[in-house]
């Protein structure tokens, strides 16, 4: 499968910040305790972990950084914009938490008492310490698209979610983390071990119309840190990220004025009328309208020729879905399909890993009964 050029990308966005791309790959300051090294992240990865909004910008103490407004600049110009250096320490612990906001920190002034020894999250303007946190950073792909430029969207050149498989990084965890998580892992193994394979073993979400019906409709069953969450996962995970199911209610592709105030959208709970409004209350619900899904190209495709939405894309990703009709299942989400089923109405692509999972299972049948049933058992006495 064609993939983008990431480093194309890349390279675009050093043009940006050419004082960071040609850092040496060393470590932190002994005094931080511990290091951030290279080895295991690219560098267009490292070089924002490492140093975005890290220093303030020189060209805007002189009144010369035309990456003011809007506000793009790679390093910061108040100090409420000013983020810290993530750091993983020798003891396996971060230097700040990723998780935990501090009470003590000023957004305003962008002043905390404790300084940068607080081991609290400061809520940074647009949340840098956070979103650019070895915890988080890149961890989870966008749900908005990239223009001509490789830029999202919405976030702009310094997204810090993933564009496309290959801008995906695996996160950092804290040690009182992992200890956590093998605990809670341990306990549900058995759960998900039944789960695991929902958004490939049920082929049902490769079809527009399943998708159409259900996608974002229910909420999601595993644990955040457990979960891909995104558009990546069918089911919703908060109010912003939940959708209101067309078959049950009736409401218009028209955002909600109570929820979307010029470009942004609010929480659903601003609109007093709830799941009764006529309005859309997210953009989930919009998009996946049946008025507007696959209305349009996916503009991924078009200038990449990829998109890592998949089958979750509300856009078209060619003719054939923009033309096709957008109409609602009858089929019921919890039951599902038989494989008869499945094969008179699926595409002969979907059919072919239904084949392919039916032969696996075959051979794995024989396997056990060759192992449990003892040679000539079944054999006739001579």
């Amino acid at each position: 499968m064609w993939a983008p050029d990431m480093n194309a990308r890349e390279r675009r966005l050093s043009e940006r910040m050419p004082e960071v791309t040609g850092f040496p790959p060393r470590a932190c300051s002994a005094a931080s305790g511990g290091s951030t090294t290279p080895a295991s992240e690219k560098p267009f990865h490292y070089s924002y972990l490492k140093e975005f909004r890290v220093e303030q910008c020189k060209a805007f103490l002189q009144h010369k950084c035309n990456q003011h407004r809007p506000f793009t600049c790679f390093n910061w110009h108040f100090m409420n914009q000013r983020r810290r250096r993530p750091v993983k320490r020798r003891d396996g612990t971060f230097n700040y938490s990723p998780d935990v906001y501090c009470t003590l920190y000023d957004e305003n002034t962008g002043v905390c008492p404790n300084s940068d020894d607080c081991p609290y999250l400061h809520r940074t303007a647009g949340d840098t310490e956070r979103r650019y946190h070895l915890r988080y950073y890149k961890t989870s792909t966008c749900v908005y698209e990239t223009d001509v430029r490789g830029y999202c969207v919405k976030n702009g050149p310094h997204c810090a979610f993933a564009h496309g498989p290959h801008d995906l990084r695996s996160p950092v965890y804290d040690i009182r983390e992992l200890a956590g998580v093998e605990d809670e892992v341990g306990s549900m193994v058995s759960s998900l071990e039944r789960e695991k394979g929902v958004l490939v073993d049920d082929l049902r979400w490769q079809e527009s119309s399943f998708v159409l019906t259900y996608y974002k409709t229910e909420p999601c069953k595993r644990p955040p840190r457990l979960c891909r969450q995104g558009y990546a996962c069918p089911f919703y995970h908060n109010n912003k990220d939940r959708r209101r199911s067309p078959r049950h209610f009736k409401y218009r592709s028209t955002p909600c004025p109570n929820v979307k105030l010029n470009d942004e959208w609010g929480d659903p709970s601003h609109c007093e009328q709830g799941d009764g409004c006529c309005y859309c209350h997210t953009r989930t619900e919009q998009q996946f309208h049946p008025e507007i899904y696959k209305s349009t190209k996916c503009n991924d495709v078009q200038q990449t020729g990829y998109c890592p939405r998949a089958s979750f894309c509300a856009f078209a990703h060619d003719e054939k879905e923009l033309s096709a009709p957008r109409e609602l299942t009858d089929e019921p989400m919890t039951t599902a399909p038989s494989p008869l089923v499945v094969c008179l109405h699926t595409s002969p692509l979907v059919l072919h890993r239904i084949i392919t999972t039916w032969e696996f299972l075959i051979n794995v049948c024989v396997c056990l009964v060759d192992r449990l049933v003892p040679k000539g058992e079944n054999e006739e006495e001579k």
